[in-house]
C-alpha cells in the first residue's frame, strides 16, 4: 500500500518555491498592466505559468485545466477583493476558505530539519493536477492571512493596478505592490499638482 502512494502525486510545488509566494504569483495571473493580461486565458500561458512554479504531468488538455484554474482564480481574486475592501466579513471568509479547504484529502508528514521538528500538511497524492493547484493556493492564502493577519493583504492603489501583495512593512502601511507602481502614482500625482 505505501509503495502506491507516491511523494507527491501528479502535480505538486516546486521544494524551493514558498506557497505563499505561489499563491499570490496565481492570484495575480490576471495583471491589466502586464502585455498579456491574463496568463489563464490561453492554454499555452497557463502551461508556461504553471511550468514556473510546478511540476506535474505536462501531457494533459491544456484548455480544459487553464478554463477551469481561470475559474477558480475570478472566484478567489473577487472574494479576496470584498474581504479586502471590508465587504466581507472576517467570519465569513474563513466560512469561504473553509468550504474550499474541504473538498481536498491532506496527509500529515513529519519533517526533520536539523535540530527542528514540525509536521507538514501536503495535499493527497491522489488529486487532479488542477485540484492540486487550488488546494495548494487556498491553503497558502489562508497560511499567509494567518501569519500576517488579516490587514495585510492590499490591493496597489496605483491604478490601473490590480495587483494584491502581502504587507511585510513594519507599519502595514504599504501601498503599492512595487517600487514600478509607486514611482507611476507619485509621478501622476506630481504632474496633478504642477498643473493646478
Amino acid at each position: 500500500m505505501e509503495n502506491e502512494i507516491t511523494n507527491h502525486g501528479p502535480a505538486w510545488l516546486r521544494s524551493d518555491h514558498d506557497p505563499a509566494a505561489f499563491a499570490l504569483a496565481f492570484v495575480n495571473t490576471y495583471d491589466p498592466m502586464r502585455t498579456i493580461t491574463d496568463l489563464l486565458a490561453n492554454p499555452e500561458y497557463c502551461r508556461v505559468f504553471l511550468s514556473e512554479w510546478c511540476e506535474m504531468d505536462w501531457d494533459l488538455d491544456w484548455g480544459k485545466i487553464a478554463r477551469r484554474l481561470q475559474l477558480f482564480r475570478d472566484d478567489l481574486r473577487s472574494t479576496l477583493i470584498r474581504f479586502m475592501s471590508g465587504e466581507l466579513a472576517l467570519d465569513d471568509f474563513t466560512l469561504y476558505l473553509d468550504h474550499k479547504l474541504m473538498h481536498w484529502p491532506w496527509i500529515a508528514r513529519p519533517v526533520a530539519d536539523g535540530q527542528s521538528f514540525r509536521v507538514a500538511f501536503v495535499p493527497s497524492p491522489h488529486l487532479k493536477p488542477v485540484q492540486h493547484v487550488e488546494a495548494v493556493v487556498t491553503r497558502a492564502l489562508a497560511d499567509l492571512i494567518a501569519e500576517l493577519g488579516p490587514d495585510r493583504l492590499h490591493r496597489c492603489e496605483s491604478k490601473p493596478c490590480e495587483e494584491i501583495f502581502a504587507d511585510h512593512s513594519k507599519s502595514g502601511r504599504q501601498r503599492f505592490c512595487g517600487k514600478r507602481c509607486a514611482t507611476r502614482f507619485n509621478v501622476a500625482e506630481f504632474r496633478k499638482r504642477k498643473m493646478n
